[in-house]
């Protein structure tokens, strides 16, 4: 088990980053929304969390941009994010051994013109970087609402032909 860890950390020292996820669905999203959903509105409401004054527009951009790329059909949805953890990875202790971004939260995609709930997920991703991934893993805002947005993509709308990506982990 420790050499294990130890690897895993000299790996991701040499090589950069690494992501883990830890998102799954609560209630999917139906094949037909999947098909023909798109995101035209984001809400975000967080806990307590340390992040700048720009996290909320940051945030918001960046999902819908991520979104954008993936839900693209004619109903309209509604996706209210919920953001219950944000840790951002000590750059000093990133630099020496690694570090890790941390996400936790929720995601609801709402019928707008229903008003009704369509689809729920959690959503978890950690990013682990070291030496050469400093200048990255020192954007965590960005690099988790990126993260937030492709997790979502991957589990409510993904690709033709592709499964959405279940985690069975609690």
């Amino acid at each position: 088990m420790i050499r294990t860890a130890a690897v895993l950390v000299a790996a991701v020292s040499l090589s950069g980053c690494m992501s883990m996820s830890r998102s799954s669905a609560v209630a999917p999203l139906s094949t037909d929304w999947a098909a023909n959903g798109r995101v035209d509105e984001v809400t975000l409401t967080k806990g307590e969390l340390k992040v700048t004054p720009e996290f909320d527009g940051i945030f918001k951009s960046r999902v819908k941009a991520k979104l954008a790329e993936c839900a693209k059909g004619a109903r309209p949805l509604r996706l209210e994010a919920n953001i219950e953890r944000l840790d951002k990875a000590n750059p000093v202790l990133t630099t020496v051994v690694a570090g890790a971004n941390v996400l936790r939260g929720d995601a609801k995609l709402i019928d707008i013109s229903t008003g009704k709930v369509v689809a729920d997920y959690k959503v978890g991703q950690t990013i682990v970087g070291g030496r050469f991934a400093i200048v990255v893993m020192g954007e965590a805002e960005e690099q988790l609402s990126d993260a937030y947005g492709e997790e979502l993509c991957k589990q409510a709308f993904p690709k033709p032909g592709e499964t959405p990506k279940q985690n069975t982990k609690k």
